[in-house]
């Protein structure tokens, strides 16, 4: 709750003091490119939290500024950077030294992925928004540094922190009865007669399993394997399956739909969160039976 109550802080003082303003003013130019004007600092935000991003774009929503379309574009179209820098922060450090030539391939094979979803959306932004004027004067924004505007954005960041959590809480309450209540194990159970008949063995189905609660300690099964002289496709669909799974049944209703329930309306929580787990994971379960079954 800390990082998010920080998130709403952040976004409300951004806001009062007119940097919000400004950083649109600077990424006006990108609405040609297929998000809308008011939307245009979210890709830059992402990159720097994607909760300060999450904030901006539901205070935006609230106030009637944007239509639930345009937020879906604009964060789908923000996923492909946060996506490079992921690859650049933890898969080319981390996993690459791991698996080796394996990591270029999986990198490659998701990012195609992240490509395909960011032209489609584009296009449809590009569509939506064609015609619409930009406001690029920059030098009309004023800065708003004075304590009043700083006092303004905590005090509205702590009361919208507050609102999320009187959200937040109940449905994550209700995540932990799960776990605790060992569901996920029995999910993990129920899932192995159909590896087996994906062709996967005792250790890829360990793999699998593990994969859903914590896939960095799937990673380093993936390495046993490779000492195994399993097949490249074999790891690879492991690792994509694995990962699909994990979106599907861990974080999708672990951290995703938690947060977004505490941000946006009932139904633009479920879309978002098909646009963003559902679809990923769709991909890497299709993406992972085709290598399987090679």
């Amino acid at each position: 709750m800390a990082s998010i109550t920080f998130g709403y802080i952040l976004a409300e003082t951004l806001s009062e003091t007119n940097l919000i303003k400004l950083i649109g003013a600077k990424t006006s130019k990108i609405t040609k490119l297929g998000i809308h004007p008011a939307l245009t600092p979210v890709p830059a935000l992402y990159l720097v939290s994607p909760r300060v991003a999450h904030a901006n774009a539901s205070a935006l929503l609230k106030e009637g500024l944007i239509e639930p379309i345009d937020l879906y574009i604009a964060i789908l179209a923000s996923n492909l950077s946060l996506r490079v820098m992921y690859i650049y922060r933890y898969y080319l450090p981390v996993l690459l030294p791991l698996l080796g030539i394996v990591t270029l391939y999986f990198i490659g094979l998701r990012i195609l992925f992240d490509f395909l979803l960011v032209f489609v959306v584009l296009m449809i932004g590009r569509k939506r928004y064609r015609g619409v004027k930009v406001n690029g004067e920059n030098n009309k924004i004023k800065l708003n540094f004075s304590k009043k505007a700083f006092k303004k954005g905590l005090i509205k960041g702590l009361k919208a922190s507050l609102n999320f959590a009187l959200r937040f809480t109940p449905l994550f309450l209700l995540v932990v009865f799960m776990l605790k209540s060992s569901i996920s194990d029995k999910i993990a159970l129920a899932l192995s007669p159909i590896l087996e008949k994906l062709g996967l063995d005792s250790l890829g189905i360990t793999y699998i399993t593990t994969a859903i609660f914590s896939l960095r300690a799937a990673y380093g099964i993936a390495k046993v394997m490779l000492s195994y002289n399993y097949p490249m496709q074999k790891v690879l669909g492991c690792m994509f399956l694995g990962n699909g799974l994990f979106v599907l049944l861990n974080e999708s209703w672990v951290r995703i739909l938690p947060f977004y329930s505490g941000l946006y309306p009932r139904e633009v929580t479920l879309r978002l969160l098909f646009l963003q787990a559902g679809l990923s994971s769709l991909y890497n379960i299709f993406l992972a039976i085709v290598l399987l079954k090679l």
